[in-house]
C-alpha cells in the first residue's frame, strides 16, 4: 500500500519539509505543484487511482487518509464542486509560475499541466457528460470493480476486501447517477443498458468467483443483492424515464471537435489537415495493395476474371480474394498463446541482434493467456502496464485463447482475420518493441515526480503512434512471418483501417455524414465486414476524436523520423534515436520533436548503450 505522505523525493524537500527558509527555485516549486496535481486528481477518481497504483491518500484539506481502492468515484454535486474548486485554485497557482523560467524539460511538464487543467475545464464546462451520457456510469463502475480483480497490487484477500467495500457503495453511486442525468439519446441509452447488464454479470459471476474462499466472501454476498437491485433501478430509469427527457444529438460539431482535438491529441495541424492526410494515405495504400496483390492473384486465381470498368470495384475484388487466401495461413486454434510466446521471444532476439534500441532486459514482460474473466474485453490480445506507482510489478502481454466452446466455423473465421502475419503484427504492437517496451522506457524517467506526471497524463498519440510505428520498424528489420509480401499486405490492410477511422470520425461529427454512408465507406474502401463496420460506427457515435489517435500518432512519429534522418544524415543512429525519444516518456510527439531537435537530453536512467559508434 502506498501513502502519499511518504512520497517526498529530494527535489521536493523545499516544499515538503521546513528545511530551509529560502524561497524554492522555480523548478522545485513546479515539482511540488506537479506532485500535488497527480495525487490529488487521482484521488478524485478512485477507479483510476487503483489502476495507477495509488491505494491510500491523505487529503491535505481534511487530514483524512482515504482507502481509495475501497471507494467509488464521487459524482455527487458536492464532490464535483470540490473538483472544480481545486482546478480553479490550481490554475491560478500554475499561472503564477512562468514557464520561461523553467528548463526545457520542465517547460514540457508545464505544458502537460496546462493542457490537463484546460481539458478538465473543457470537460466540466462544455462536455458535461455526467448530465447526458448515461453510459459513463456503468463504464466507470465496471472499471473500478474490475481493477480490484485484475490488478495484482496486493494479495487476493486484500483485493477481495476492497472489492466488497466498493460493492457496498453501489446504491449510493447509482443514486447520484440518476440525480445527475437530464438528457440523452437512443444510442447512449441502449449502450448504457447493455453496459449495466455487463456490470451485473461482473458482480454476480466474476466478482463472486473472485472472492470465494476469502475472508470477504460473506461481506460480498451481503452487499450483492442491494448492488444488483440498484443497477436494475438504473436500467429502468434509463429505459423508462430518461427516454422522455431532452434528446441530444451524439454529433459534437466542429467547434467542440476542434477543441477536443487540441486537448486530447496535442498534435500538429487541425482535424481537417489530418482528414486530408488520411484520405491521401488511404488512396495510396489501396493502390499499393493492388500492386502487391495482383501477381499473387494471377498465380492463385488464374481463371478468375473481374470487370475493370469500375476501378474501385476491380481493386476490391483482387485484393479481397488475395487477403482471403492469405487468411488461411494461421496456427491451430489451440496454439495461439504458444505462438504469441514464440513470437515475442523472436522479437526480443531481433531487437538485440539488430540493435534497434539499447534495452535488452525483457524479464519484466510476461506473455500469458488472458485471464478468463476478462476475455470478453480482450478478445484477441492486449498490453497491460504495471501501475504507474508500482512500476516494479510485471508488465503483461495477454493473448486470448480460442474458447473450446466455439464451433470450428467461428474459430476459423477469427483465425483467418488474425492469421500468422496479423498475429505477429499484434505482438509487435502490444509487446516488443511496442507498448510493453515503451512502458519500460517510461519507467526510467527521473525524477520521480516527472515520471509520474508523464506516465499518468501520458499523451495517447505518443503511445499508440509509437506502437504502430514499431510495426514498420520490425518489418524493415526483416520480421515477416516467412513472407515479405504477405506481411506487407496485412500491414497495409491494418493501416487502411487506421486511416478510415480518422476519416469517419471527422466526417460524422463535423460534416453530417450519415451512419449508413460511413458503414458503406468502411466496407468498400477499408475491406471491413459489415459487423465490424457497424461496431466501428457505434464506437464513433459514443465518443469523438479518439478514433483519430492511431493516425495522428503514427503520422507524427513517421514525420519526425524522416526529419531527423534528413537533419543528421549519415550520422543518424536508429538505436540512439529510439533510446532518446523513448526516454522522454509519453509527452506529445511535437514536444518530443522540439526537445530532440534542440539536443535536450532526457532526464532518465538509460539502459547501457548498445548503439555502437
Amino acid at each position: 500500500m502506498l501513502d502519499t505522505r511518504l512520497l517526498c523525493p529530494a527535489v521536493l524537500l523545499a516544499a515538503c519539509a521546513s528545511v530551509s527558509r529560502a524561497q524554492p527555485q522555480p523548478s522545485a516549486r513546479f515539482a511540488a505543484l506537479a506532485n500535488e496535481f497527480v495525487f490529488t486528481t487521482l484521488a478524485f477518481s478512485p477507479a483510476n487511482a487503483t489502476q495507477a497504483g495509488l491505494h491510500r491518500y491523505t487529503d491535505r484539506r481534511t487530514g483524512r487518509t482515504l482507502a481509495l481502492s475501497q471507494m467509488l468515484d464521487d459524482y455527487s454535486p458536492a464532490g464535483m464542486a470540490r473538483q472544480r474548486a481545486f482546478y480553479e485554485n490550481f490554475r491560478r497557482r500554475l499561472g503564477q509560475l512562468s514557464d520561461t523560467r523553467l528548463d526545457p524539460q520542465t517547460q514540457a511538464d508545464h505544458e502537460i499541466l496546462q493542457n490537463a487543467v484546460a481539458a478538465a475545464f473543457y470537460g466540466m464546462d462544455e462536455e458535461q457528460f455526467a448530465k447526458w451520457r448515461p453510459q459513463i456510469y456503468p463504464e466507470n463502475l465496471g472499471s473500478a470493480l474490475f481493477s480490484n480483480m485484475s490488478l495484482e497490487y496486493a494479495d487476493k484477500s486484500i483485493r477481495a476486501r476492497d472489492l466488497a467495500a466498493r460493492l457496498e457503495k453501489v446504491p449510493s453511486f447509482v443514486n447520484h447517477a440518476i440525480g445527475n442525468l437530464t438528457a440523452s439519446n437512443e444510442i447512449f441509452r441502449r449502450v448504457a443498458i447493455e453496459s449495466t447488464e455487463g456490470v451485473k454479470d461482473l458482480i454476480k459471476a466474476t466478482g463472486a468467483d473472485f472472492v470465494r474462499g476469502t475472508p470477504s466472501e460473506r461481506r460480498y454476498a451481503r452487499a450483492q443483492p442491494a448492488a444488483v437491485a440498484a443497477l436494475d433501478r438504473f436500467i429502468a430509469f434509463v429505459r423508462d424515464d430518461l427516454s422522455k427527457r431532452q434528446q441530444r444529438d451524439w454529433r459534437m460539431g466542429k467547434e467542440r471537435f476542434d477543441a477536443k482535438f487540441r486537448h486530447y491529441l496535442q498534435v500538429s495541424g487541425t482535424p481537417q489537415d489530418l482528414l486530408r492526410a488520411a484520405e491521401d494515405s488511404l488512396r495510396l495504400t489501396r493502390q499499393t495493395m493492388l500492386r502487391l496483390a495482383t501477381p499473387l492473384h494471377d498465380q492463385w486465381f488464374a481463371g478468375h476474371r473481374h470487370p475493370n470498368d469500375d476501378a474501385d470495384a476491380y481493386l476490391n475484388f483482387i485484393v479481397s480474394e488475395v487477403m482471403q487466401r492469405i487468411g488461411a495461413e494461421h496456427v491451430h486454434r489451440d496454439s495461439i498463446v504458444q505462438q504469441g510466446q514464440k513470437d515475442v521471444e523472436m522479437l526480443q532476439r531481433v531487437v538485440r541482434e539488430r540493435r534497434l534500441m539499447s534495452l535488452d532486459d525483457f524479464s519484466n514482460i510476461r506473455v500469458i493467456p488472458t485471464p478468463l474473466f476478462v476475455r470478453g474485453i480482450y478478445g484477441v490480445a492486449g498490453a497491460v502496464f504495471a501501475p504507474a506507482l508500482q512500476p516494479d510489478l510485471a508488465t503483461f502481454y495477454w493473448v486470448t485463447p480460442i474458447s473450446r466452446d466455439w464451433t470450428e466455423e467461428r474459430a476459423e473465421s477469427k483465425m483467418r482475420e488474425y492469421n500468422r502475419y496479423q498475429m505477429l503484427r499484434l505482438s509487435i504492437h502490444e509487446s516488443v518493441p511496442g507498448h510493453n517496451i515503451q512502458g519500460e522506457y517510461a519507467n526510467r524517467i527521473t525524477p520521480e515526480w516527472r515520471r509520474l506526471l508523464r506516465v499518468v497524463y501520458g499523451n495517447t498519440p505518443y503511445v499508440e503512434g509509437w506502437a504502430v510505428y514499431a510495426e514498420r520498424v520490425m518489418e524493415d528489420a526483416g520480421v515477416n512471418a516467412g513472407d515479405t509480401v504477405k506481411m506487407r499486405l496485412n500491414g497495409l490492410k491494418w493501416m487502411a483501417r487506421i486511416y478510415m477511422n480518422a476519416i469517419i470520425d471527422v466526417r460524422l461529427h463535423t460534416m453530417n455524414m450519415n451512419g449508413d454512408s460511413a458503414v458503406a465507406l468502411m466496407m468498400r474502401d477499408a475491406f471491413q465486414e459489415r459487423p465490424e463496420a457497424e461496431a466501428k460506427l457505434q464506437r464513433a457515435q459514443l465518443d469523438y476524436v479518439q478514433l483519430m489517435t492511431y493516425m495522428a500518432g503514427v503520422h507524427e512519429w513517421t514525420n519526425l523520423r524522416r526529419d531527423v534522418e534528413q537533419k543528421e544524415g549519415r550520422s543518424f543512429n536508429m538505436c540512439r534515436y529510439h533510446d532518446t525519444v523513448l526516454l522522454y516518456g509519453p509527452v506529445s510527439v511535437p514536444t518530443v520533436r522540439k526537445l530532440y531537435m534542440a539536443g535536450v537530453r532526457p532526464t532518465a536512467k538509460p539502459p547501457a548503450s548498445r548503439c555502437g559508434g
